[in-house]
């Protein structure tokens, strides 16, 4: 028996190593940005797995009446219909495998607006060598109190990192009760969002964006952060209010920024962020990377085979958390 899967909206990086890595059984259809949408659902009406880039239509899920699970690529599913899909009773899973790569970032957007890589670069590029070096703008991570707002998988990396990497002391919130053993081990302690905001040196943003994470970090959050300390966002740029962050930063409340994610993507060239030397920006790309590539695609091939055995596949959203009986050939 052959399995059709359809792979929507797909990354290009991925297309070819994902088609050319499918195990046997599995015929994989791609449908490109761009397709009609009469045609993603044509294509869907008869697939037994869907892989979901971003912005897929909801009618293309609702015409996908014979899919038993669906693999989405990314790992905020905002974009998801989740209660079409509760509905049609079919498990979906985010991808999980990227919480190594946006740590990472993370912990380079710390270090280099602690250390000011980019306007030391741009007086290097004056020909200036060590002139106007004022020492008492340059910081350590060691021994700074990180903030994790979000203890999910990508804030549990940044938190062992940053603790037992470079003897950082770590405290967290989280909307959403942690198991004790998860924030022992790194170790974190728990406290409230305005006493993280207020004791941490580096404020570091994880959550996805969703109802009670929206603009989650305002003014009056802003406000309560010391003046030496840096704010930085490889969640959801929704998550902090965009306009209060750069007054802020405009006015010299906090010490600097480093950004991953944008109120509205992509950032347009004109913005002030661009224009402020104690920030740093990137253009969401926390999560690339060509092992993670790698890691996503064996995260496919196993949930698919997890699903065919009746199993939870990895990082479900849905309600449904198993497919209904799949025959195996």
């Amino acid at each position: 028996m052959t399995y059709k899967v359809l792979f929507l909206n797909p990354l290009k990086d991925y297309v070819g190593r994902l088609v050319d890595s499918a195990p046997e059984g599995f015929e994989v259809t791609v449908m490109p940005p761009g397709a009609e949408v009469s045609q993603m659902c044509r294509e869907a009406a008869d697939a037994d797995f869907l892989i979901s880039g971003v912005d897929v239509p909801e009618e293309v899920f609702r015409a996908a009446k014979k899919a038993k699970f669906i693999q989405y690529m990314s790992s905020g599913y905002g974009q998801l219909p989740i209660s079409v899909l509760n509905e049609l009773g079919v498990p979906v899973a985010q991808m999980k495998t990227h919480s190594i790569s946006v740590a990472e970032h993370a912990l380079t957007l710390m270090l280099t607006v602690l250390r000011r890589i980019p306007a030391s670069m741009q007086l290097m590029r004056e020909g200036k060598w060590r002139q106007d070096l004022d020492e008492m703008s340059y910081s350590e991570l060691y021994g700074k109190t990180v903030g994790i707002v979000g203890l999910g998988n990508i804030g549990r990396w940044v938190g062992k990192v940053v603790h037992h990497g470079f003897g950082a002391n770590v405290v967290f919130y989280d909307n959403a009760e942690i198991p004790l053993t998860v924030s022992e081990l790194i170790p974190a302690r728990p406290v409230s969002l305005e006493e993280l905001m207020a004791i941490s040196d580096i404020v570091c943003v994880n959550v996805p964006l969703n109802a009670d994470s929206d603009k989650m970090i305002g003014r009056e959050e802003l406000a309560l952060m010391k003046r030496t300390g840096v704010l930085v966002n490889v969640g959801r740029g929704e998550v902090v209010d965009e306009r209060a962050l750069i007054e802020c930063l405009r006015e010299g409340r906090i010490a600097g920024a480093g950004l991953d994610v944008y109120d509205r993507e992509p950032l347009d060239a004109a913005s002030e962020l661009l224009d402020l030397e104690q920030v740093v920006c990137t253009p969401h790309m926390a999560g690339v990377g060509w092992e993670n590539v790698q890691r996503r695609i064996a995260t496919v091939w196993q949930n698919f085979d997890a699903a065919l055995r009746g199993d939870i596949p990895s990082g479900v959203v849905t309600a449904t958390k198993r497919a209904a009986s799949i025959p195996v050939a």
